[in-house]
């Protein structure tokens, strides 16, 4: 449990769900953790358990979007904890559930901003101190919605393309600098964004989708968490510019009738 002893780690998105539970793990790991989320008060109470449990952590309120703010988050990081060793941009928005061509403008910018203008600021203002370091880990949180199409997702769906994308371009920059960048892709978890989905409608609705898993079922977040975990420590010391499906093997198979109603069944009817 010392996998990350030393190290300091900043993580976006992390007032609840994958990156609160990311946050949680790495100081279980002995780091250090900047708690950030657009949410104040999430942050802060994630923060407050973590010191709770005999840990560091500062929390800070943050939009990803914002240059202002992201530069107050690394100011507050090495003010509080003096370095900068491992990044993880979690933060993201859905977007809406629509055809392409009726996205409006304002609803694309918006996804953009917080999905994928929002890991470039904070890799741009983190990469100076990993420099001077001359080591530094950022996991990117993509999405398996990165890597193939999605019905009525477009903005979403480019922006997690783009992650990737910003990901292996940020590997190849930075090698020399002793920096690595690598991207995860997770399918639906259970966070308290899918637990609000009590509707009947919209358990049907996301059932085809986690039916396409081998698994028939959502992710737990600290299975995610575990991935993101391997790649910022220095167990992956040889690997960047990699993308690490962590997806139940949506991606990697084209599911039978069969697969796809016991995995709709499972998730609609659990036992």
């Amino acid at each position: 449990m010392e996998r990350l002893a030393g190290k300091v780690a900043i993580v976006t998105g992390a007032g609840q769900g994958l990156g609160r539970t990311t946050a949680e793990l790495f100081a279980a790991e002995q780091a250090a953790v900047v708690v950030a989320d657009i949410n104040g008060p999430a942050a802060e109470d994630a923060a407050s358990e973590i010191r709770a449990n005999g840990s560091r952590a500062v929390a800070v309120t943050i939009d990803v979007s914002s240059t202002a703010d992201v530069r107050r988050m690394v100011d507050t990081a090495t003010e509080s904890f003096g370095r900068v060793d491992i990044l993880v941009n979690n933060a993201a928005i859905t977007g809406p559930f629509t055809d392409v061509m009726d996205v409006s403008e304002e609803e694309w910018d918006e996804v953009m901003a917080v999905n994928l203008k929002g890991p470039f600021l904070c890799t741009k203002y983190v990469l100076p101190l990993m420099r001077a370091q001359a080591s530094g880990s950022i996991v990117n949180v993509s999405s398996a919605s990165g890597v193939i199409a999605n019905e009525h997702q477009a903005a979403y769906n480019a922006s997690k393309h783009g992650v990737i994308g910003l990901t292996r371009c940020t590997a190849q920059d930075c090698g020399k600098f002793g920096i690595r960048a690598n991207a995860v892709c997770p399918t639906g978890m259970n966070t308290p964004m899918s637990a609000s989905m009590d509707s009947e409608r919209d358990r049907t609705e996301l059932s085809p989708t986690v039916a396409q898993t081998v698994f028939g079922r959502l992710a737990e977040p600290i299975e995610v968490a575990r991935a993101i975990l391997f790649l910022a420590s220095d167990e992956a010391g040889f690997m960047t510019g990699a993308v690490v499906m962590v997806d139940g093997g949506l991606t990697a198979m084209q599911p039978s009738y069969r697969q796809l109603a016991a995995g709709m069944e499972n998730f609609l009817n659990p036992r």
